[in-house]
């Protein structure tokens, strides 16, 4: 979606079609301007804003059911403020905030206004991020400088053709920084629980396994980069359970081989094609982990558990 607006009441349409439901007014109704676009990028989108000063205000009454996101906002020109929870955040330039599109919010912005929203579901922002709605995230404070550029970098790209699984792979590296930099901003201010600091880097690290299991180039070195920890340390943290990296990846893809293998609705599907479809190109290699962990060759497990032997 690419949108440039004239009028109050386009920019009121485009803003819902982009972004959310919101009232909005302003100072100079008949000089407004305004421009929205909106890529999407597989469960997240990212929002390119410019215009003239306004206010927008969403209220429990333009609030439907429907998915539960988080709005972060990158702030490139001009200023704004965004008050919800009863908090106030004020953005200049380089600045960030976010917002629940579940809650009530009011934005203001000034002159020149330029932003870039990243939009993602709530669901993997990490424990007590809400406590951080309407917070300035201050432009060179810890890792907003990182998610800034990653953001502003992605932007650029999607207007150079790059290939969309690299872009969806940065909009997946986004949100896992967006998880870290809420973490860090919460440690900062006392705010987040201390007692297991691992565990949610474990639901983290076990949630992106799960996520990119079909991927034939899942690895420790991948995992790590996507959550921006060192290999080193997502070593040290599978082994407080007794586990290893590799280990987990491959039982992982071999149960879900295992499954389709016993799925009435998979029986033509080729032994290879199933192997492939859980990221195990070798289809020899595929076949001696199939026997180790059942006795039988896959084609000889699939005969006898849909013949029920």
């Amino acid at each position: 979606m690419d949108e440039e607006v004239r009028d109050l009441g386009a920019w009121r349409g485009a803003v819902r079609e982009a972004l959310l439901r919101f009232d909005v007014d302003c100072p100079r109704p008949q000089g407004f301007r305004g421009s929205v676009t909106r890529r999407r990028l597989g469960e997240t989108s990212l929002i390119a804003m410019t215009s003239r000063p306004h206010r927008a205000i969403r209220t429990a009454e333009h609030i439907d059911p429907g998915p539960a996101d988080y709005l972060l906002s990158v702030q490139l020109a001009g200023t704004a403020a965004f008050r919800q929870d009863g908090r106030l955040g004020r953005v200049a330039p380089g600045d960030m905030v976010f917002y629940d599109s579940t809650r009530p919010i009011e934005i203001t912005s000034g002159e020149d206004y330029r932003s870039l929203c990243f939009r993602f579901p709530t669901a993997g922002a990490g424990r007590r991020a809400g406590d951080l709605t309407a917070t300035t995230l201050p432009a060179a404070h810890g890792l907003t400088p990182a998610l800034a550029g990653l953001l502003t970098g992605l932007h650029e790209a999607l207007g150079t053709g790059s290939r969309p699984d690299a872009v969806l792979t940065t909009a997946r590296h986004a949100t896992e920084l967006a998880r870290t930099l809420f973490d860090d901003e919460l440690a900062r201010r006392g705010l987040l629980d201390p007692p297991e600091p691992h565990a949610e880097l474990r639901d983290r690290i076990d949630r992106h396994i799960d996520e990119h299991l079909a991927e034939p180039d899942l690895s420790p070195r991948s995992v790590a980069a996507a959550l921006f920890v060192s290999t080193r340390h997502l070593h040290a943290v599978f082994a407080e359970d007794g586990r290893s990296v590799a280990r987990t990846i491959r039982e992982r893809r071999l149960h879900r081989c295992l499954d389709d293998l016993a799925d009435p609705g998979r029986a033509s599907m080729p032994v290879s094609a199933i192997a492939l479809r859980w990221g195990f190109p070798n289809a020899t290699r595929f076949g001696q982990l199939v026997k180790t962990a059942t006795g039988r060759t896959p084609v000889a497990y699939r005969r006898s558990v849909l013949r029920g032997a």
